[in-house]
């Protein structure tokens, strides 16, 4: 059975997201929507942006946009709690 993932989003994230996706024309909610679709995707990226410590997510969207997500994961017993340390947009594919 797929544990339910529990997504909130760091404080210096948010910031981040928000200049990240103005410098590609996207509104704020289009890019937090498009942050946590990356999330729940469950794509981890193989070999861009990777960190030691924690996760890194990949999606690439239709638009040429991709977003490499970071997040910090705690794996409790019936769920997972996932904090969103960075977001990274880039144009292209991994």
């Amino acid at each position: 059975m797929k544990k339910k993932k529990i997504i909130r989003i760091d404080t210096h994230a948010l910031l981040r997201l928000l200049h990240r996706g103005e410098a590609f024309g996207l509104n704020f909610e289009e890019s937090h929507e498009r942050a946590f679709i990356t999330i729940l995707q469950d794509v981890l990226s193989k070999r861009k942006h990777l960190s030691k410590d924690h996760r890194n997510y990949y999606h690439y969207f239709n638009d040429n946009l991709s977003f490499y997500v970071i997040c910090e994961e705690i794996d409790e017993f019936h769920q997972i709690k996932c904090t969103i340390k960075t977001v990274i947009i880039e144009r292209g594919r991994e």
